[in-house]
């Protein structure tokens, strides 16, 4: 359990330093557009970094409505394949595909972050779990248009069952 405490409170603390990169990016109310952020001023975070393009979340909550434009190289670890240029559907079951539209979604209707803990077992991994931050870029200030992502693998990767393998 110690264990599990510990990488949470490490992955909390990547996430707050993210969250307060994110926030030193807004101007006046403001969101921060893809264009401000500095890959340098985020370089220890950039293999758990993600990028997500908003296509179109006018016609309500759908999978396809957004693409996973950047997938930093540690998250091959969380899905098993490269996950870049596609869409949720494309990524995920049907079930986890409507999960993360949801949660993006909210990024999007309410221009706010998210934050969440959800269980990998659908990859076969039952013991690894995905904590994950998302936050609203914006390339005019007030619509969402892309999506900056940080996520933190939690747990033990089942190597033998989930075919998950480790990017080391």
């Amino acid at each position: 359990m110690a264990g599990l405490a510990s990488e949470m409170l490490v992955a909390l603390q990547a996430h707050e330093a993210i969250f307060r990169y994110w926030k030193s990016l807004r101007r006046r109310g403001r969101l921060p557009a893809r264009a401000d952020l500095d890959p340098v001023a985020i370089r220890l975070r950039l293999p758990t970094i993600s990028l997500i393009d908003v296509l179109d979340c006018e016609a309500g909550v759908r999978a396809a409505a957004f693409r996973q434009r950047l997938a930093g190289t540690e998250l091959f670890t969380a899905y098993g394949e490269e996950i870049t240029g596609k869409t949720l559907d494309a990524i995920y079951t049907p079930q986890e595909a409507e999960y993360w539209a949801e949660h993006l979604d909210f990024v999007v209707s309410q221009r706010k972050p998210n934050v969440g803990l959800h269980s990998m077992a659908w990859r076969g991994a039952a013991s690894l779990s995905l904590f994950w931050l998302r936050l609203p870029l914006s390339s005019d200030g007030r619509n969402v248009d892309m999506i900056l992502g940080h996520d933190a693998l939690i747990g033990r990767v089942d190597l033998v069952n989930s075919g998950i393998r480790s990017a080391s």
